[in-house]
């Protein structure tokens, strides 16, 4: 009799421990089991915010969990991109991520967000457009540069802050093309556009997602693209890059999710294939291809080289301009 006791409770004492380290391989198998929480370091309404919800809509379809949008706007973005990199690294806080995640950190952020966070996927990107109003006396980037050169520092063209690619792009063109121009800075991309179509500057370099409707108006202009390829809509089709015209300036708005670092393998894993699966769902491109982005899906190990590679060219840029001293001056 207690033979068979003692057997009982090496048999039940076995079997728990089995089940205690089973137990951690059942919990990632179920990832995720809870929602999943998305900050968005934007206000709503824009484009980032737009792509957050596009990605929330398709959670649950193929990752059997609803995505929770947090704006956390606030410090240039920063207030957010922080409380991601401080979340816990479970899995369930996840973050939209935006090109400026390169540039924060050249600006003296608390994170280097291109290394202190996890890249998961990026969903789209656009090139940035150098425009003019539609009634400007310049037809082409050609003569626009013709003049410029003509004309020193007689154009003026709006920025929404300093090292910003809005400025940055502008200046690095204005120095391969041997032109002086005027930067003048506004509080955002409401007031700047509102000031080129008042006449008050003479051109912007923008994402093209905030110009459409004036675009497709006709009372703004696109004189080149910042990319090594032009943009492939037919809006677009007959303007050329800034790199075909002899200039390689490039600016990209690029769009996609990062996370808190140090998330285990057994989570990143499934994560990772849950939010692929929903950029590659037709419903999820379309709408990404709506909201004006040319849709393209990298995963964790691409998009993560694609945060270091793109803020070292633009350490390069900030460089080479004069623009990072300026930025380093203003801080003091």
């Amino acid at each position: 009799m207690k033979r068979t006791v003692v057997l009982a409770l090496i048999v039940a004492w076995v079997s728990a421990g089995l089940a205690i380290g089973l137990a951690p391989q059942a919990d990632a198998q179920k990832f995720p089991s809870k929602p999943i929480t998305m900050i968005v370091p934007f206000p709503p309404g824009g484009s980032s915010d737009l792509v957050g919800r596009t990605v929330a809509k398709g959670a649950q379809k193929h990752m059997g969990q609803s995505m929770i949008i947090q704006n956390k706007p606030g410090a240039a973005a920063t207030l957010g991109l922080n409380a991601l990199a401080e979340s816990r690294p479970d899995g369930y806080t996840i973050g939209i991520t935006n090109s400026g995640i390169v540039f924060q950190p050249l600006m003296g952020s608390k994170y280097n967000y291109a290394t202190d966070l996890q890249a998961l996927a990026q969903a789209g990107y656009i090139p940035f457009v150098f425009a003019v109003k539609a009634d400007a006396p310049w037809k082409d980037l050609d003569e626009f540069t013709r003049y410029a050169k003509a004309n020193p520092r007689a154009i003026k063209y709006g920025h929404t802050g300093i090292g910003n690619t809005a400025h940055s792009a502008p200046e690095h063109y204005a120095m391969l093309s041997g032109v002086k121009m005027e930067p003048i800075p506004f509080d955002g991309g409401a007031p700047l556009i509102a000031a080129l179509l008042g006449g008050h500057i003479h051109a912007i370099m923008n994402n093209p997602v905030d110009l459409q409707q004036h675009i497709k108006a006709g009372t703004i202009r696109v004189l080149a693209v910042a990319d090594d390829k032009r943009i492939d809509h037919p809006m677009y089709k007959d303007v050329p890059t800034f790199q075909e015209k002899g200039y390689p300036v490039s600016a990209i708005l690029w769009q996609g999710l990062g996370a808190p670092k140090g998330i285990p393998q057994d989570i990143l894993s499934p994560l990772a294939d849950g939010l692929k699966s929903i950029m590659n769902d037709p419903e999820t491109k379309k709408a990404i291809t709506d909201l004006g982005l040319v849709f393209e899906y990298l995963g964790p190990d691409e998009f993560g080289k694609k945060w270091v590679s793109e803020q070292e060219r633009l350490k390069k840029v900030l460089t080479e301009t004069g623009i990072l001293e300026q930025m380093k001056s203003q801080k003091k």
